[in-house]
């Protein structure tokens, strides 16, 4: 029995309620097994979180505490270099060779997607889902060319094959980022409404993101 994985990578830095929004409809829309969070170590294309591994894994564990089908992806965390998403899909193939994954990213990244390191074997080793972001097209940068390649529109097709097909989702739409939320928490502004109460908690008692 073939079991079907979603991935959603990120520094989580920290999980908002996008994120969580984002697995869950994901997991929900495209009938997989369980979508998982999978917070890198050190990201490859920004600069370090200001807060450790194990505290943004502490508050994606507190974010999906209420969604039995997202689970945390502990993968990246003792990583020592920085973690980059084919090699992590093909230890993820070779320890789960009964799975068949499907990694998650927003429209931003699809129209940059052929400057990620060895995005072919990225395609090779999972199919793409792609969620709807705010002021991003498929008309642009690398989505054209990707889609016209590798583009599927209905998740039969897709779950016939292994490997290699981009499906864009109709997502709803979610303008929070983190960035956005550790500007608010460094002034003393309120992020209640973008995170989970037990993340906020979990930051307030921790003295995260402080100014």
């Amino acid at each position: 029995m073939i079991k079907h994985i979603g991935i959603l990578g990120g520094t989580f830095d920290p999980v908002h309620n996008g994120h969580i929004r984002c697995a869950h409809y994901v997991q929900q829309h495209c009938a997989l097994d369980e979508v998982r969070l999978m917070p890198c170590h050190l990201p490859a294309h920004r600069a370090t979180p200001g807060v450790s591994s194990e505290q943004r894994a502490a508050m994606v564990q507190l974010a999906i505490s209420q969604y039995p089908q997202l689970k945390l992806e502990r993968l990246e965390l003792n990583k020592p270099s920085a973690s980059y998403t084919a090699d992590s899909l093909q230890l993820l193939s070779t320890q789960e060779p009964g799975s068949r994954f499907y990694f998650i990213i927003g429209m931003d990244s699809l129209c940059y997607f052929r400057s990620w390191k060895n995005w072919p074997d990225i395609l090779k080793l999972a199919h793409l889902l792609v969620c709807q972001r705010p002021g991003y097209s498929q008309q642009d940068g690398d989505a054209p060319a990707l889609l016209q390649q590798f583009g599927v529109t209905d998740l039969a097709t897709m779950r016939q094959r292994p490997s290699g097909c981009i499906m864009l989702l109709a997502n709803p739409l979610a303008d929070i980022s983190a960035s956005q939320i550790r500007r608010q928490l460094q002034q003393q502004q309120s992020a209640a409404k973008t995170l989970d109460p037990a993340v906020l908690n979990y930051i307030q008692t921790q003295q995260l993101y402080q100014a």
